[in-house]
């Protein structure tokens, strides 16, 4: 599933690393900047790296690389801008599950779950076909009503 590689002013770094003159330092980047947009659970993180890879893939295409490596970037970008929508939503419902989980009273945990749910709905209003945020949300409300069950007894 290939997306469309948004256009470089998409992102708040627009035009920021054009001065750069290393394009091994601009693959880097670009690098990493998609691996923390794919794994972060902070949504902010997630989108402010997404956006630093636009600005390192739009800089690097712009220099002097060889046409493998022009070839897998664009594919890399494609993928995230494919991926990254759903990610993103799933990344911070599991961040808050996952410290739901940690906590030890009912009440604080409940809590945390229902956040997570309520991203994953605002998720489904976005993008109502994905069955993974679907699956996550019945995953994510079996376990708040197991919890709600427990605590009402």
């Amino acid at each position: 599933m290939a997306g469309t590689i948004p256009p470089r002013t998409a992102s708040r770094y627009c035009g920021q690393y054009e001065g750069t003159f290393d394009p091994q330092r601009v693959l880097e980047i670009f690098s990493d900047s998609l691996q923390l947009a794919l794994s972060s659970k902070n949504p902010e993180t997630a989108v402010t790296r997404f956006e630093l890879a636009i600005e390192a893939y739009h800089q690097a295409v712009s220099m002097t690389i060889d046409d493998a490596t022009r070839t897998s970037l664009r594919l890399a970008m494609e993928n995230l801008a494919a991926t990254f929508p759903e990610q993103v939503i799933v990344n911070e419902a599991v961040g808050l599950a996952e410290k739901a989980g940690k906590l030890k009273t009912p009440r604080k945990r409940l809590e945390l779950l229902n956040r997570a749910i309520a991203v994953i709905q605002a998720g489904l209003q976005e993008i109502p076909a994905s069955t993974v945020l679907q699956e996550l949300q019945g995953t994510l409300r079996t376990e708040a009503d197991r919890l709600s069950q427990h605590r009402s007894q």
